[in-house]
């Protein structure tokens, strides 16, 4: 029953951010009924959670008490506090972890026939994005991915970062499903990477290319152990070179030759002094490549990081809340890591990283503990998946701090972490 609730979540997720979008830009309303099933389910998943697991509730009752005292101290200190603003970030917060601790409680109670048909769900749910996002490009009335300027559009959908993080995290485990499980998975892999492609943002090519050359490198290998599958590195190659092909044509070049240009001519006038403090044009360069990667994200960091200096030391422990001591308006640095350490403080940083600390570590342990048994395609591709998410959520932002797109990852992480214990005999949490 648990796993039938599961599966239709992960399978509504596209729907619930459609109608998410379109209510947004239509009414202008972020109170959904999409937002009230994923509260539900949050809810849902934690009491599952903390019934079967005696370590997880004492980790969610010391994370609610940590909370508790984080509002207290804001509330007296913050210059603009705003209790309802505050609470739906930490609930934003909260859904990866306990999306990572549910998934993991759920997958080790459960065998690997059921625990696969989460992976199929995810697979259902990224085809159906996809389908939407070719459907709405076609009929020209796809919102655009940028206010200004650059080029790509996000399909009905609303954030572009999201829906990028989203399908980066799901190609992986489509291109799995169509080199092992079905041919018609191929048609889920060509969407995916149109969508990819659509949306014009880096993620989204760095993603296709990724696993890409992964899921070649594991098929030549599986190729030259067994002597037979010559199909699969054929279908990959081509792949490879249709996009390679199709990239300097894309929305993606075009947008990063844009972005180079525009940095360039706001640099213009201070190349000399950066010049003759870093004695040629590495500091140039240095500069541009930060701001190609980051996109501008190193100035709101640098902000957050005057508002810490000047913070406290309750504030410096527990954290400053949305956005730090803003004096006018929120901003976030949308580089989940560093939002995390700023917004939670030293002890709250520490305390929400716990479970992801833990579940990365007994990953690696058991990977290398059943080398080279545990090098395989189908563990490569779904640790491809959490890594992106994980790179994704440090770079770009819009992982952690978003309940529909932390779903996925942690759903990921805690898939990856059980295949791979399941031989050890170990038990879980």
């Amino acid at each position: 029953m648990v796993y039938l609730i599961l599966y239709i979540y992960i399978v509504l997720q596209p729907i619930l951010d459609l109608f998410t979008s379109l209510s947004l830009r239509l009414r202008g309303q972020d109170f959904t009924t999409g937002l009230l099933i994923r509260l539900a389910f949050l809810v849902f998943m934690g009491l599952y959670a903390m019934f079967f697991s005696k370590r997880v509730r004492n980790y969610f009752l010391l994370l609610a008490g940590f909370f508790v005292i984080h509002l207290l101290i804001n509330q007296h200190i913050k210059p603009i506090f705003s209790v309802s603003v505050e609470v739906k970030y930490i609930v934003k917060l909260v859904y990866f972890n306990v999306a990572l601790l549910f998934s993991f409680v759920l997958f080790s109670r459960e065998g690997e026939i059921r625990r696969h048909k989460a992976i199929d769900a995810i697979v259902i749910a990224i085809t159906l994005m996809g389908v939407i996002m070719i459907v709405s490009g076609l009929t020209g009335t796809a919102f655009n991915s940028y206010s200004w300027g650059k080029e790509g559009h996000v399909g009905w959908f609303y954030a572009g970062n999201e829906i990028g993080a989203i399908l980066a995290m799901g190609f992986p485990v489509v291109v799995l499903t169509a080199l092992q499980k079905t041919n018609w998975a191929w048609i889920s892999v060509l969407l995916v990477i149109y969508s990819l492609f659509a949306l014009g943002t880096k993620v989204g090519f760095g993603a296709i290319v990724i696993v890409l050359l992964l899921a070649l490198l594991m098929s030549l290998i599986g190729l030259v152990k067994n002597r037979s599958g010559w199909i699969r590195p054929i279908m990959l190659m081509a792949l490879f070179a249709g996009i390679s092909c199709y990239f300097p044509f894309s929305s993606i070049a075009r947008n990063m030759n844009m972005h180079v240009n525009l940095v360039e001519s706001n640099q213009s006038q201070d190349v000399e002094e950066v010049k003759s403090e870093t004695a040629g044009t590495t500091g140039t360069a240095v500069v541009q490549m930060e701001n190609l990667v980051l996109s501008g994200r190193e100035h709101f960091l640098s902000i957050q990081r005057q508002y810490f200096r000047e913070a406290p030391i309750t504030q410096k422990l527990f954290g400053m809340g949305y956005g730090g001591n803003y004096p006018q308006q929120p901003k976030l640095i949308e580089m989940d890591f560093y939002d995390v350490f700023y917004s939670l403080g030293l002890f709250g940083f520490i305390l929400y990283f716990i479970p992801l600390t833990w579940i990365l570590v007994q990953t690696v342990r058991y990977t290398i503990r059943y080398l080279p048994e545990r090098f395989t395609i189908r563990n490569v591709l779904i640790a491809a998946g959490a890594a992106l998410g994980l790179g994704i959520a440090f770079t770009a932002g819009h992982v952690l701090t978003a309940p529909g797109v932390s779903i996925y990852l942690g759903l990921l992480l805690a898939y990856l972490m059980t295949i791979l214990k399941d031989r050890s005999g170990e038990k879980g949490l």
